[in-house]
């Protein structure tokens, strides 16, 4: 599942007798989006607003979490609907298609 950037590997860095595991972030790839002014303005308004170090670190977690929602929506979607059982006597179309093989 997607969720915010994270550190996924780390590197070994020496440094004069030290050993340290730096943190190391998946490689990334420039994406390119022409938006209307009005919208970056209002973007960059709320970046900074929450905190965010970057306009492309709010615009990565925003995308990271439509997926999110995305996929979520899909996966209930297609989740069968659980509990509904016919009542005993019920024709359904398996018990259908059972008698008619009797015939």
């Amino acid at each position: 599942m997607y969720g915010a950037a994270k550190m996924t590997s780390r590197q070994r860095v020496y440094d004069t007798g030290n050993v340290f595991d730096v943190p190391v972030s998946p490689p990334k790839k420039v994406v390119s989006v022409k938006l209307e002014v009005d919208i970056i303005e209002e973007m960059d308004r709320i970046w900074r607003s929450l905190g965010y170090a970057s306009r492309s670190e709010f615009i990565r977690e925003a995308i990271l979490y439509y997926m999110q929602v995305v996929m979520s929506s899909q996966a209930v979607a297609k989740t069968p609907v659980m509990g509904i059982v016919p009542k005993e006597g019920e024709l359904t179309e398996t018990a259908l298609e059972d008698d008619m093989e009797d015939v």
